[in-house]
């Protein structure tokens, strides 16, 4: 029993790794609750979020894209004199050790030209760009979010 335990160990350690390596040197990031919200009746238009956790190094978020919307916008929330103010922005920097958390009632994501087959409980695709420094190329991360419906 201590022999196929032993013999495991190395197996289960590999599996709790990051499933994407980034060379020396380079940020690494994870995604946790990436969801984007099933759009009402007759609209393209719908929020999502996720939460976005970088190591390694510094990033800057700088645009999205989906499978499922023409167009996904990074979007701020406030209150201003008791009304709810959302505006675009052009993104995010993210320290080393950082999470960004974008979630309903505060900073989020905004799809706009949603197909309107979307539904809850399907999957949709979406594409985060990071600008590294003294990288040429923006770093992605691919994310599958779930699409929940109203509530949820």
């Amino acid at each position: 029993m201590r022999l196929a335990a032993l013999l495991l160990a190395p197996a289960l350690l590999a599996a709790c790794q990051p499933a994407s390596t980034a060379p020396d040197g380079e940020p690494v990031l994870s995604y946790s609750d990436a969801f984007i919200m099933a759009p009402i009746a007759g609209r393209d238009i719908t929020m999502g979020g996720i939460e976005i956790s970088v190591e390694g190094g510094d990033v800057r978020l700088t645009g999205v894209s989906s499978d499922v919307a023409t167009t996904v916008e990074t979007h701020t929330m406030a209150m201003v004199d008791d009304r709810m103010q959302m505006r675009p922005v052009d993104g995010w920097d993210l320290k080393a050790g950082d999470t960004l958390k974008l979630d309903r009632g505060g900073d989020h994501l905004m799809f706009f030209g949603v197909d309107e087959a979307l539904a809850a409980g399907d999957t949709a695709n979406i594409t985060f760009y990071f600008d590294v420094e003294g990288r040429e190329e923006p770093l992605t991360l691919e994310a599958e979010a779930e699409v929940r419906g109203m509530g949820e």
